[in-house]
């Protein structure tokens, strides 16, 4: 297994290093890997060696959503971002992930493998909605079709109801599916074709609950409730195993204690919010500084002279082998509670509390933390809401919580949740926590006209004051 990752490794690397805009539509069919389980091997793996790499998930991500700050070489934190950095997001997503997944359905679908099939439509689906939500109207109808090296932009409305149904034809795939993933190809389940069913079904609940801002998602999700596929322990979280060795272990261990780059530290907003719910992941979101003390970077504020001063993130978060989230169990649970919360499933305060006290105990359990220490937690009348309004708030923040280490997802459900409350940063660049990426640069140069048709839909043109379409 190991040896096929490192292949891959070597592939992303120098599909990383071409930025040709067409091959954003070029076909991997053509590849002379032609088999379907090791282009959904690379596919997984590019989509989060991309997410978990620290100068991404990292500085446009966890550290835009204030849960690390940098004491030196803060500039992407005070929301100056480096446009090659964002490139990279688009380019590895498109010309890799998404054309490998294309690709192997097709391939599958020639072998009557409808397995594998639906497996790469959820794997399509999960890279989609990473691509719209960071960068607003996108390429999805004609993306990656071979000879159109010029896509238009689908507005996100359209390319959210792709996602949905990419993720229905899944489903109906899986429901009278055939054919294997095979275990040494699959770094997610070990070809578990159950439990990548019940990823697409999750992944659905949180692709609604994200738009259930702006349409009426009801019926949809009290359907995937009533289905019993949602996941329903740890066991079923979507989350890519990493090994111990460079160059296959976790990119952010790669960057940060391989690389030796100790700028990065938690933020002071985290232990200040950990600290005044008596929160036991403290202690494994982050070490202690060299006074054996808990202490957070402010985030935006330079503190180059005293690099041990600060709280570096948690020896497990920066474990060669942490694994590379796509969904967790416990995010199924917290947006079923903000989803009864709201009314979109029934059961109100009651449903929505026992949800919410689900999902925090499941992150607990993934981040260690003992049974008792769970139950202590869970005692507080501080974690209680009695109406709506601090549900939400309460929810949000324990949202904020679970993704801790997911830089880009952490990053998005603070741009729709808006919880836990956050201020731009020390010495901002603009006056504003970013709402998008801007768009690659090759889009531009090689795409102009459908370009500027996207750039017109976004309310404040190709910067990162622009809304995407989900957010208040």
């Amino acid at each position: 297994m190991k040896k096929v990752f490192s292949l891959f490794m070597a592939a992303l690397v120098l599909w990383s290093c071409d930025s040709n805009f067409e091959e954003i539509n070029t076909s991997p069919n053509s590849s002379q890997t032609t088999d379907p389980n090791l282009l959904l091997s690379s596919a997984m793996i590019t989509t989060q060696n991309t997410l978990y790499n620290a100068q991404i998930g990292g500085d446009m991500g966890t550290c835009w959503a204030q849960q690390w700050s940098k004491v030196q070489y803060n500039s992407e934190e005070r929301y100056t971002p480096r446009r090659a950095v964002m490139n990279s997001v688009w380019t590895n997503l498109y010309a890799s992930s998404i054309a490998e997944c294309k690709a192997a359905y097709e391939l599958a679908g020639e072998s009557g493998n409808t397995n594998l099939q639906a497996i790469s439509l959820v794997l399509e689906a999960n890279n989609f909605q990473i691509l719209t939500d960071v960068f607003g109207p996108v390429p999805f109808n004609e993306a990656v079709v071979a000879g159109n090296t010029k896509p238009v932009h689908d507005t996100e409305e359209v390319v959210y109801d792709g996602i949905l149904s990419l993720l229905d034809e899944a489903e109906t795939l899986f429901a009278s599916g055939t054919g294997e993933f095979t275990t040494t190809a699959d770094f997610i389940y070990q070809g578990d074709v159950t439990k990548w069913r019940k990823f697409g079904a999750s992944l659905k609940l949180k692709a609604l609950m994200r738009i259930s801002g702006k349409r009426n998602v009801s019926a949809e999700v009290n359907a995937l409730v009533s289905s019993g596929l949602l996941m329903s322990s740890n066991a079923d979280s979507a989350q890519l195993a990493y090994t111990s060795a460079q160059p296959d272990a976790n990119p952010i261990y790669e960057t940060i204690v391989f690389g030796n780059r100790a700028e990065y530290k938690v933020s002071s907003v985290l232990v200040d919010k950990l600290n005044l719910l008596s929160d036991p992941r403290l202690s494994v979101f982050a070490q202690v500084n060299n006074a054996n003390a808990y202490v957070g970077n402010v985030p935006g504020v330079e503190n180059p002279g005293n690099y041990n001063g600060f709280s570096s993130p948690g020896v497990d978060y920066l474990s060669p082998t942490l694994p590379g989230v796509l969904l967790s169990y416990a995010q199924v649970e917290l947006y079923l509670a903000e989803a009864a919360l709201t009314g979109v499933i029934s059961g109100g305060l009651a449903t929505a509390d026992t949800h919410y006290r689900n999902g925090i105990a499941a992150n607990m359990e993934f981040n260690g933390v003992s049974a008792s220490q769970v139950t202590a937690y869970l005692s507080q009348p501080s974690l209680d809401f009695a109406s709506v309004a601090v549900g939400k708030e309460k929810i949000g923040l324990q949202m904020w919580f679970a993704l801790y280490g997911q830089g880009i997802e952490a990053w998005t459900e603070w741009r729709r949740t808006g919880q836990p409350a956050l201020s731009p940063v020390v010495d901002a660049q603009i006056s504003v926590i970013p709402k998008r990426f801007y768009y690659s640069t090759d889009s531009q140069n090689f795409n102009q006209t459908n370009y500027q048709a996207a750039v017109a839909l976004l309310d404040n043109g190709d910067t990162m004051l622009s809304k995407v379409w989900w957010m208040n």
